[in-house]
This record gives structure tokens, C-alpha cells and sequence, in this order.
């Protein structure tokens, strides 16, 4: 159960670090002035042609994520899960929150993470990333990660915040994908099923460079619905926030794995994440 845990953890993380470069300006969202008019009909349909279309957004998004040094992004994942084995059954309830201040070039990650699973005592995790170490903080023993773990963990990292495409997968499932208005946000809603999710997880993982452990268990997986929102600000078109819910089943082995996930995330503090400084007690003690 905690080996299948952990790889959906990190898969869903890819997916919400992928959700943290999309950003934008506000240059062409807006029709031009000068058609207001007081019939009510047509008022609605100009309000209606300030919404964004899907490529609308991909393009601003895209050409604004290379204007963006640092951010901040919080998210909160709540899984519950069932494993059954022959006749008999386990059920794991697994919350997990995740902080963390980033500064893309050159790239360097402050997180901090808690995960608490069902039966089991709280682990806090500290971790200063930067493109060649990092450094973890496990109750209070610093621990440098292996350098032959850190290359992959570290390039998975940087694809996360490759500014290029990242609501590109999105296309896949155009047929699927609604541009809305929630109070300040433009939304993008996404209510998927069968192929078609497990196309936008694909077109996700090889994006963000996942391993082959991941691949496999994403071709394993058999994703019953995946709904997305997604939130970008009107009027500076940063991200605001991410809802995912998405129930799946596997097998492997003999063994079943059903699992309903709940994952927000939100994002803030644009550009204003100056410096991350590894503390030194970290470099020191770290074995």
C-alpha cells in the first residue's frame, strides 16, 4: 500500500507543479472598446466575447510563465484508498499538505511537506532543492539525497517549470474542456473519462519527465473520471488555484487498488520569492 501511495503522490505533484507555470498577460483578452450598446441582448454577447478561448490561453500563458522568477504554491491532497488481496481488504485514508517557495532560474525550491496516513504517526519533510543537491530534513536529521536520486528527482523538477506548453495537453481533450468566469478567474473546467484522461496523464508525465515505475503504473491505471478546474486571474492572468478530483482502480500482482482523490492547490506571491538560502546547519550536518 505505501509503495502505490507514494508513486500516486508523486505523479499527482508532477500535476500540480504543472499548474504553477501557467500564467499570463492581459493584452488580448479583452474585445476592443467602442461596441457598447444599451440592448440587453447584446450586452450579454460582448460579455460573452471577453472570455478567452482555449488557445487564447495556452498562447498568454505560455508567453508570460518566461516572465515569471519565483511564486509560491500550497497544496492540499486527500486520498482515500482500498487494497484488496484475495479475501481480504485494507483501507487507507492518506492526507498530505505540501508548501513551497520556488525560484526558477537558477532553480532553487524551499518545501516543506506532511503526510498523515491513517494508523500511522505524522511525517514532516523539509527539502531545499537546487539543481545539483538536496538536502532533506526528516524529524531533525539533515540528509543529502544520493547524487545518483537527485538527477532524476532534479530534472523531473525542471520540466515541472518548463515554461513552454504547459496547457498544451489540454488540447487533447478540447472536445472535454470549458472556459467559464468565476468571480475574478477565467476557469478552465475539464470533466474527463476513459481514453481521454488517461491521454492527459500521458501527455502530462511526458512532459514532466517521469520515470519508468510511473509510466508503468500509469499504464496500469484504469481512471474512471478526472475533473479539473483550473483558475487563472482576469485581470494580471497569474494562477490563482486548482482543483482536481479524480477516482481510479489497478491491478497488479493479484492486488487491487481503488482510489478517490481530492487535490487543491493554490498559487501566490508571484515574483516576490527573492532568495532561498540553504540554512547552514543543513550543509553541515547533512550525511
Amino acid at each position: 500500500m505505501k509503495k502505490w501511495t507514494t508513486l500516486i503522490i508523486g505523479a499527482l505533484l508532477v500535476v500540480s507543479m504543472t499548474a504553477c507555470g501557467s500564467d499570463a498577460d492581459n493584452s488580448t483578452a479583452t474585445p476592443p472598446a467602442g461596441n457598447e450598446t444599451s440592448n440587453e441582448g447584446n450586452t450579454t454577447a460582448e460579455q460573452e466575447t471577453k472570455i478567452p478561448t482555449l488557445d487564447e490561453l495556452i498562447e498568454k500563458t505560455n508567453a508570460a510563465t518566461k516572465d515569471m522568477k519565483s511564486f509560491t504554491t500550497e497544496a492540499n491532497i486527500d486520498q482515500n484508498l482500498k487494497l484488496v488481496a484475495g479475501e481480504q481488504s485494507q483501507d487507507q485514508q492518506v492526507k498530505t499538505s505540501l508548501k513551497m517557495d520556488i525560484i526558477k532560474d537558477p532553480m532553487m525550491i524551499y518545501q516543506e511537506m506532511k503526510m498523515e496516513m491513517s494508523g500511522q504517526e505524522a511525517q514532516n519533510v523539509k527539502q531545499y532543492i537546487t539543481a545539483d543537491n538536496i538536502y532533506s530534513q526528516v524529524g531533525d536529521q539533515w540528509v543529502k539525497i544520493p547524487d545518483d536520486q537527485t538527477k532524476q528527482l532534479v530534472e523531473q523538477m525542471k520540466a515541472s517549470m518548463n515554461p513552454e506548453g504547459e496547457l498544451e495537453q489540454f488540447k487533447k481533450i478540447a472536445e472535454d474542456t470549458k472556459i467559464t468566469e468565476e468571480g475574478d478567474n477565467y476557469v478552465i473546467n475539464a470533466d474527463v473519462s476513459g481514453d481521454n484522461v488517461k491521454e492527459l496523464a500521458k501527455a502530462v508525465m511526458e512532459q514532466n519527465g517521469s520515470d519508468a515505475q510511473t509510466q508503468a503504473m500509469l499504464d496500469q491505471m484504469n481512471i474512471t473520471s478526472m475533473k479539473m478546474k483550473y483558475m487563472i486571474n482576469k485581470e494580471t492572468y497569474l494562477p490563482a488555484s486548482t482543483d482536481v478530483n479524480m477516482v481510479m482502480e489497478m491491478e497488479q500482482e493479484g492486488q487491487k487498488i481503488s482510489m478517490d482523490m481530492k487535490m487543491t492547490s493554490t498559487f501566490s506571491n508571484h515574483n516576490g520569492v527573492k532568495e532561498i538560502k540553504i540554512p547552514q546547519e543543513a550543509l553541515d550536518s547533512a550525511k
